[in-house]
Protein backbone atom coordinates (compact mmCIF):
# COMPACT_ATOMS: atom_id res chain seq x y z
CA UNK A 1 0.00 0.00 0.00
CA UNK A 2 1.67 3.39 -1.17
CA UNK A 3 1.43 6.21 1.19
CA UNK A 4 -1.13 8.48 -0.55
CA UNK A 5 -3.58 4.85 -0.02
CA UNK A 6 -2.57 4.85 3.68
CA UNK A 7 -3.40 8.65 3.85
CA UNK A 8 -7.26 7.87 2.38
CA UNK A 9 -7.47 5.33 4.98
CA UNK A 10 -6.55 7.81 7.56
CA UNK A 11 -8.66 10.55 6.21
CA UNK A 12 -11.57 8.40 6.26
CA UNK A 13 -10.79 7.93 10.32
CA UNK A 14 -10.60 11.71 11.10
CA UNK A 15 -13.19 12.81 8.37
CA UNK A 16 -11.15 14.68 6.17
CA UNK A 17 -9.99 15.00 2.93
CA UNK A 18 -6.86 12.80 2.35
CA UNK A 19 -5.50 15.78 0.30
CA UNK A 20 -4.94 17.82 3.51
CA UNK A 21 -2.98 15.17 5.50
CA UNK A 22 0.36 15.00 5.47
CA UNK A 23 3.04 13.49 7.88
CA UNK A 24 3.71 16.38 9.28
CA UNK A 25 0.00 17.27 10.31
CA UNK A 26 -0.77 17.41 14.04
CA UNK A 27 -2.56 15.18 15.17
CA UNK A 28 -4.56 17.57 17.65
CA UNK A 29 -5.25 19.46 14.21
CA UNK A 30 -7.41 16.43 13.19
CA UNK A 31 -9.68 15.43 16.42
CA UNK A 32 -7.12 12.89 18.03
CA UNK A 33 -9.34 11.57 20.67
CA UNK A 34 -9.91 8.21 22.59
CA UNK A 35 -12.13 7.51 19.45
CA UNK A 36 -9.87 7.72 16.91
CA UNK A 37 -7.13 5.85 18.55
CA UNK A 38 -9.57 3.27 19.28
CA UNK A 39 -10.11 3.69 15.68
CA UNK A 40 -6.61 3.07 14.53
CA UNK A 41 -6.54 0.12 16.51
CA UNK A 42 -9.18 -1.52 14.80
CA UNK A 43 -7.76 -0.30 11.24
CA UNK A 44 -4.52 -1.83 12.08
CA UNK A 45 -5.58 -5.52 13.29
CA UNK A 46 -8.28 -5.36 10.97
CA UNK A 47 -6.06 -4.20 7.29
CA UNK A 48 -2.80 -4.78 8.59
CA UNK A 49 -2.85 -7.59 11.07
CA UNK A 50 -0.47 -5.53 13.49
CA UNK A 51 -1.34 -4.70 16.91
CA UNK A 52 -0.87 -1.47 18.33
CA UNK A 53 -1.46 -0.65 22.32
CA UNK A 54 -3.11 2.58 23.30
CA UNK A 55 -0.43 3.82 25.43
CA UNK A 56 2.07 4.04 21.78
CA UNK A 57 -0.91 5.97 20.57
CA UNK A 58 -1.07 8.47 23.23
CA UNK A 59 2.50 8.98 22.17
CA UNK A 60 1.93 9.55 19.07
CA UNK A 61 1.79 13.65 17.77
CA UNK A 62 1.98 13.82 14.17
CA UNK A 63 0.28 11.64 10.79
CA UNK A 64 4.06 10.34 10.56
CA UNK A 65 3.90 8.54 13.66
CA UNK A 66 1.00 6.13 12.32
CA UNK A 67 2.54 5.97 9.07
CA UNK A 68 5.33 4.71 10.45
CA UNK A 69 3.77 1.79 12.12
CA UNK A 70 1.70 0.83 9.08
CA UNK A 71 4.93 -0.14 7.36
Amino acid sequence: MTQEEKLVVLADIFDCDASELKPETKLDQLGWDSMAMLSIIAMMKSQYNKKVTGAELRGFTMVKDILSILG
